[in-house]
């Protein structure tokens, strides 16, 4: 399978109040071998360039506490990134311990970049390059792998360690689907955490944040608060304006079907029909909803379930007529 989904928070919809995007939420870590976030993704993408960047903060102390692996068949240990400054890309070793200072519970950005017509495998912490590895000529990601926040592999999709556990909190780690220049990881690193930088990359920014968040989540890890989601209009002394109104009478006269035997009802909905549910998102499923929903071409291999469709509803919800 590929990414997998987890249910979506719901929030109050109480006057005054918008929903809290989800994707603004950190993913904190407990210090075991239970404590962890492992998907499936399609790496065919990934197979000739990527960038994993994102903000970490490192609680336990020491080496080899791991945030993101990524490990295949062959080569448990084929993406490596440690938080002390060790990484490895493609059994090619890049240790920059001794030129990252520790810095207990202090959010910092990092990233590790590659591709196969360079060759570089680079490390930076808070966008600066501190230094790049050189991998084998020829040599591409293998594809069969499966993806871990929070410890690293041992054994083909699983054999976690306590010594290797995370145990800190991570936000926004992205995976990009080309090898990101110096300028862009210093762009990401001076824009802070709480920035929408990583935005501006549409589809090259393969495996998102909000992807990561809705995977299923292994032990103690939990959701928590960063201090970037963004303020609730009521918090921000706003008053909805004549223009809020209008707008929202305007999209109820407009779409009548938003309302069904008196019960809420969205487009995302027409998913538990029989001809989508536990079905797998094939590309004749997205081709028959393709002209309303070209957003579901994003998802292909993932299984359509309550928690998928929780999702849609929650990140991508509109008009519940065929718009």
């Amino acid at each position: 399978g590929t990414l997998a989904t987890t249910t979506a928070d719901s929030t109050s919809d109480d006057a005054g109040q918008r929903l809290v995007e989800r994707r603004y939420r950190g993913l904190k870590f407990g210090a075991t071998a239970q404590d962890y976030v492992l998907l499936k993704p399609r790496m065919e993408p990934l197979d000739e360039s990527y960038s994993v960047c994102g903000w970490l903060k490192k609680i336990r102390p020491g080496n080899w506490k791991l945030w993101f692996a990524y490990g295949t068949s062959s080569n448990y240990q084929e993406i490596l990134s440690e938080d002390a400054g060790y990484f490895q890309t493609l059994g090619t070793g890049v240790d920059m311990r001794s030129k990252v200072t520790e810095q207990l519970g202090i959010w910092r950005h990092v990233c590790h970049t590659w591709s196969l017509i360079t060759r570089a495998a680079s490390v930076y912490f808070d966008g600066i390059l501190l230094g790049s590895g050189t991998t084998t000529s020829g040599r591409k990601v293998g594809l069969d792998g499966y993806i871990v926040l929070g410890n690293e592999f041992d054994s083909y999709g699983g054999g976690f360690g306590d010594s290797n556990a995370f145990g800190g909190e991570l936000f926004k780690v992205n995976v990009f689907d080309k090898e990101l220049e110096a300028a862009e990881v210093k762009e990401m690193a001076d824009a802070g955490k709480c920035s929408d930088v990583e935005e501006k990359y549409g589809r090259s920014r393969y495996l998102k944040w909000e992807d990561f968040l809705l995977e299923e989540k292994s032990g103690n890890v939990s959701e928590i608060d960063v201090g970037c989601t963004p303020e609730l209009t009521e918090e921000s002394g706003e008053e909805p304006t004549e223009e809020d109104g209008e707008e929202e009478t305007n999209s109820t006269e407009e779409c009548e079907c938003e309302q069904r035997n008196g019960t809420a009802f969205s487009r995302w909905d027409l998913l538990r029909g029989d001809k989508f549910f536990n079905k797998t998102v094939s590309v004749e499923l997205v081709e028959k909803l393709k002209q309303a929903w070209d957003i579901l071409s994003d998802f292909k291999g993932a299984t359509v379930t309550e928690r998928f469709i929780a999702h849609f509803k929650l990140f991508h919800n509109g008009k519940t007529c065929d718009d």
